[in-house]
């Protein structure tokens, strides 16, 4: 509604009512703030951004304005932030109204050690604040569980032997990338060595331009080329066989505004050889 014409209305409802000696608490009713969901955007391996979602029923026959949104979490009865949304929203009249506050949190900022989150399945959270209507300070909450998110798994699912010599031979890595969480999560790449054996085969650093999908599986591949004669004769003779023990070791990365995070991962495991 055009913001004059709303003013107009206003101001003819006041003129009709003011007669009767009512004040503006009892002309306008206050709107109510109520919970309705939780979401997650941008998830990764280390933070998160938590949206907590609310609607606003205005029970005026005009649209109202709702301003100074502000908002504190708590996490384990720890205040984490406390902040203010950079924008109000419109109500429309006789009706409800979204209103979404974003919230971006670090696990590191509440965890002692990578270990500990690990340990830890859910926080206890309380959000609260209050927005402005007109004269009116309208508070609200909400509290409930956060789902602290679980590291992904890391396995080596095969090895396809792309060419073999007796001098080396061209080797393809598929790993597979389990996703145990409910929400899509962000990994930004792995750092990796890999042995056959006790073969030292590679080691090298390999980036992710894609979220792992939400309770989702994802495929890898490395490309590896071998020379038998910096290896020796162990390393072709496991791969003249159908399988060998593979071990995988490295590190998952992820990237926050104060650098790359390195979240450590193994894998062992007898790997069938494909052609």
């Amino acid at each position: 509604m055009n913001p004059k014409r709303t003013a107009i209305i206003i101001g003819a409802f006041l003129l009709l009512t003011l007669g009767g000696c009512a004040t503006i608490g009892q002309l306008i009713q206050k709107p109510e703030i109520t919970f309705d969901s939780l979401g997650t955007r941008d998830m990764s391996l280390l933070d998160g951004t938590f949206l907590f979602r609310f609607n606003v029923s205005n029970p005026n026959p005009v649209g109202v304005h709702l301003g100074d949104i502000l908002y504190d979490l708590d996490i384990n009865g720890k205040r984490l932030v406390s902040s203010q949304l950079s924008h109000g929203i419109d109500l429309a009249a006789s009706g409800t109204s979204p209103l979404e506050i974003p919230v971006t949190i670090n696990y590191l900022d509440f965890f002692n050690s990578l270990a500990q989150m690990a340990g830890t399945d859910q926080l206890d959270y309380r959000l609260s604040g209050s927005a402005a209507v007109g004269p009116f300070r309208i508070p609200y909450s909400s509290s409930g569980k956060l789902d602290v998110p679980k590291l992904p798994d890391i396995t080596v699912d095969n090895i396809k032997i792309d060419s073999f010599s007796l001098t080396g031979a061209k080797l393809k890595l598929t790993l597979g990338m389990k996703n145990p969480n409910a929400f899509a999560m962000k990994m930004d790449g792995l750092e990796y060595a890999a042995r056959l054996g006790d073969v030292k085969l590679a080691e090298g650093k390999a980036n992710m331009n894609t979220a792992l999908g939400a309770n989702g599986r994802s495929l890898m591949d490395l490309d590896l080329n071998l020379n038998f004669l910096e290896l020796g004769r162990s390393a072709r003779t496991l791969l003249s066989g159908s399988s060998a023990p593979c071990r995988l070791t490295g590190n998952m990365l992820t990237n926050t505004p104060t650098g790359t995070q390195k979240i450590p991962f193994a894998f062992d495991g007898n790997v069938p050889f494909t052609k």
